[in-house]
């Protein structure tokens, strides 16, 4: 047998005097499920190792009404008669009231551990095998411990490191001043060179776009083709000049050889 009892009987009424609420609490334990306690003062006395006296006492004292009570049923009594006809067995007025909330509770500690089992078996199957964020993560045995495992990671469309298609790229060019041309020339360049240490794709495009490496910068820039460096032309003109010199050189000595 047990009850359930509410920490608000301390500051009921009948907390007034601690013997008679211990009694009620003896009660609550002894009644069936609802709530009737079908026996006689002895047999209460016995079952509680109090004096029956006392327990006369206090059940004639629960039996009264209770201005004070917080229910108005029965007219805040705590007991009331089984029958009528006879002194012993008595029914606790609110038992079946409490009941129900005690069930309620119940209930709602029982749906809480189900879910907690069930979190904890899916957070099982999670270890076994992750998806996250469209990422394919795959569990792998270390050799240094069978209980040791270390999550290899197989990227597949990381929106962040990869884009996932050129129109992606041509809308995030677009969306920064850039034309589809540039966005165009990015996937190919990435499609014929791979990504190398790309973290962040968008990331390059504004550094790109910082530096005036893109195709439509360049061309902007430079017009439709780049002329030649300064460099090259220097060179161009040094590489005329020796040649100039040395068919010079060339036809003065054969006219020597001719005298």
């Amino acid at each position: 047998m047990f009850a359930k009892v509410f920490g608000q009987i301390f500051d009921s009424s009948i907390a007034e005097d601690y013997n008679c609420r211990r009694m009620f609490m003896d009660l609550l334990v002894l009644a069936d499920s609802t709530g009737a306690v079908d026996m006689t003062a002895e047999a209460i006395a016995r079952r509680t190792n109090v004096p029956v006296e006392e327990v006369v006492k206090y059940v004639k004292e629960l039996c009264q009404p209770d201005a004070k009570s917080r229910s108005k049923l029965e007219e805040g009594k705590r007991l009331v008669p089984l029958d009528s006809s006879r002194d012993w067995g008595w029914k606790i007025v609110n038992y079946v009231h409490y009941r129900k909330i005690r069930d309620e509770a119940a209930r709602r500690e029982y749906f809480r551990d189900k879910q907690r089992e069930h979190r904890k078996k899916q957070k099982g199957h999670v270890k076994d095998s992750m998806v996250d964020s469209g990422d394919n993560v795959e569990q792998v045995l270390t050799p240094s411990s069978s209980s040791t495992s270390s999550l290899v990671r197989t990227t597949k469309g990381d929106h962040k490191g990869k884009p996932q298609n050129q129109k992606e790229v041509e809308d995030f060019c677009e969306s920064i001043g850039l034309p589809k041309s540039d966005g165009e020339a990015m996937w190919l360049d990435w499609q014929e060179r791979g990504y190398g240490k790309t973290r962040d794709w968008r990331a390059k495009i504004r550094k790109w776009k910082l530096y005036s490496y893109l195709p439509s910068q360049k061309n902007a820039k430079f017009g439709s083709q780049k002329p030649p460096p300064e460099r090259e032309l220097r060179r161009d003109k040094e590489m005329a000049e020796a040649q100039r010199r040395y068919d010079e050189t060339r036809k003065s000595g054969e006219n020597n050889q001719v005298v």
